[in-house]
């Protein structure tokens, strides 16, 4: 024999605003109320999902969340400097050092580095110690450099907006004979 239902009439939820059940039910046996947001959408939300604080709204706070996080981020040519300031190790990565691939049928290493969303091929390398080596010269080189640039060019263009505006952020990666360089400053 089941729980008798809570009633949640017109209790507040976050954004949400429970007006009635609904005859639905989710796998669990947990009553769907019909609820009305602040922004005026209504949705259809399980208990659960509004006591335990799972669903807050329709979704409109979900969007107002993302948009006050792309205003924090620092995105040059859709590079977001952050990101590359608090780098970690993906959680798939077998090698144990992210940029650093081991091939499938040998014993050699492969290192990539990726920036404003392209990859460079960085060498193949018969050493694993090399070739994470390798890949810190190639991070230091874009990553670093990069964010030394940025940090410059970010404090001249906070003193003086239209300083910025003349002179945009220059930094693009090219490879030459095999080796990777950088062109930066501003224009």
């Amino acid at each position: 024999m089941g729980r008798k239902p809570q009633d949640l009439t017109g209790r507040q939820f976050g954004l949400l605003t429970a007006m009635y059940p609904t005859e639905q039910r989710d796998k669990r046996g947990s009553v769907y109320w019909h609820c009305v947001c602040e922004c005026g959408n209504t949705i259809d939300v399980p208990a659960a999902g509004l006591i335990h604080a799972h669903n807050r709204s329709c979704g409109c706070l979900k969007d107002q969340n993302q948009k006050a996080i792309a205003d924090r981020r620092h995105l040059v040519d859709g590079t977001c400097v952050e990101v590359l300031e608090k780098r970690k190790k993906r959680r798939d990565n077998e090698s144990g050092f992210r940029g650093v691939f081991r091939l499938k049928n040998s014993n050699r290493y492969r290192v990539d580095i990726g920036f404003k969303g392209k990859r460079y091929y960085v060498g193949l390398f018969d050493d694993y110690d090399e070739a994470v080596q390798a890949r810190l010269k190639a991070e230091n080189l874009i990553h670093n450099g990069f964010i030394k640039v940025w940090k410059e060019w970010n404090q001249k263009e906070q003193e003086d907006p239209e300083w910025g505006k003349e002179h945009p952020l220059v930094f693009n990666v090219r490879k030459v004979d095999g080796e990777l360089q950088v062109e930066a400053g501003c224009r």
